[in-house]
């Protein structure tokens, strides 16, 4: 995204890193004029505002895959903002709003062994486009079809070949329970980095019923990170949310 390094799936383990990327003292970065194109692009697919003005900000991350220990992305003045998506969903025509699509660099990926653990710095720097969408999402299989006309629209527009056996689409999913008729949203778990739209769908089903079982014995929920593990089918714990 800010430098000048190959995207290149599936290549040797920090080969395709330099200076920039790696965030060494005295680099600048230059942003890629190709993915700000293509952000905007990406506007006015999801029928998005595109303002005349955009900025990046540094997003403080304390993780092994963040090299720079912050990440550039954009925060209060994102390349697009607030658009929607329609789709076809049961028997009618779904909308799901977009709050935002914004442009930032991606993080390294964390490999784990037996023994130990390393951290790949190749997928760094590659530009990443982020899209939120609102609070509209009421079922699992409604966040299903949603993500597929998400991908066919990217697919469409020459965003993206999206092609999620290389790792071109991910999904965080945020998820939170409330009683019926309540209004107000209660405590969100996000459930990160989850790499296929049948696993969003499995996860939302198990989720959800955790969530409202610990709710309904006296328990608390708690705002956190949780993991998809897809051969037992359960979200276990990662981190709680400090930063």
């Amino acid at each position: 995204m800010f430098c000048g390094c190959a995207n290149q799936f599936g290549a040797e383990p920090n080969t395709n890193v330099c200076p920039v990327c790696l965030g060494m003292p005295g680099v600048l970065p230059v942003p890629n004029e190709r993915a700000l194109q293509l952000t905007t692009l990406t506007g006015y697919l999801l029928n998005c505002e595109v303002p005349r003005f955009a900025k990046f900000d540094r997003k403080n991350y304390f993780y092994p895959d963040v090299c720079k220990d912050y990440q550039i992305t954009q925060f209060d003045f994102p390349s697009t903002t607030t658009g929607h998506v329609d789709f076809e969903f049961g028997d009618g025509i779904e909308r799901v709003r977009i709050t935002r699509a914004h442009i930032e660099e991606d993080v390294g990926k964390n490999n784990h062994f037996a023994k130990h653990s390393g951290v790949d710095f190749n997928r760094a720097g590659v530009p990443l486009l982020e899209i939120v969408s609102e609070p509209d999402l009421r079922s699992a299989d409604m966040a299903y079809e949603y993500l597929n006309a998400l991908k066919d629209i990217l697919i469409y527009g020459g965003i993206s070949d999206c092609d999620m056996e290389k790792g071109m689409v991910r999904c965080d999913v945020n998820i939170s329970v409330r009683p019926k008729g309540e209004e107000k949203l209660g405590v969100k778990v996000e459930i990160k980095n989850m790499n296929t739209f049948s696993g969003v769908r499995r996860a939302i089903n198990y989720e959800v019923p955790r969530q409202i079982s610990t709710l309904e014995s006296g328990g608390t929920l708690v705002q956190e990170t949780r993991r998809w593990d897809d051969v037992a089918g359960i979200t276990e714990s990662m981190r709680t949310k400090e930063h």
